[in-house]
């Protein structure tokens, strides 16, 4: 056994994860598990329809996957957190104009701008990190 397997030390020609990027996968994991108990676990009994509390879900599962891949230095986890952001940052704007009275809707649409800056936030500092990614 060589000296550098014994210490620990990454092999030669490793490609190490940058602790931002870990960092962002572990709050990544930790925001998709959060969100998908919550719709999993949701009350049974609201407004809400099953095919937004599945595409929500879905949208979880996805970006929690895509957190994996980007752990392994995978861009196309880069991919997957891409498509799974956007489908959960469209998502509400459908619920609420298919639901809501145009009035309300149009209310709602500055919370749902708020709700939408920690998503964007996340894309751009994963996107930030893609060239560490292959």
């Amino acid at each position: 056994m060589s000296e550098d397997i014994i210490d620990g030390a990454a092999p030669a020609g490793a490609v190490e994860r940058p602790t931002f990027l870990t960092v962002l996968c572990i709050l990544t994991w930790i925001g998709s598990g959060l969100g998908a108990i919550l719709v999993w676990t949701g009350d049974g009994a609201s407004a809400t329809p099953m095919w937004y509390k599945s595409a929500i879900l879905l949208a979880n599962v996805a970006t929690g996957y895509a957190a994996w891949e980007m752990w392994n230095l995978k861009k196309q986890g880069l991919m997957i957190y891409t498509a799974g952001e956007v489908l959960a940052l469209i998502l509400p704007w459908i619920l609420v104009y298919a639901i809501l009275p145009p009035f309300l809707a149009n209310m709602m649409s500055g919370l749902l701008m708020i709700t939408s800056l920690f998503p964007i936030a996340f894309l751009v500092m994963y996107w930030i990190n893609a060239r560490h990614l292959k």
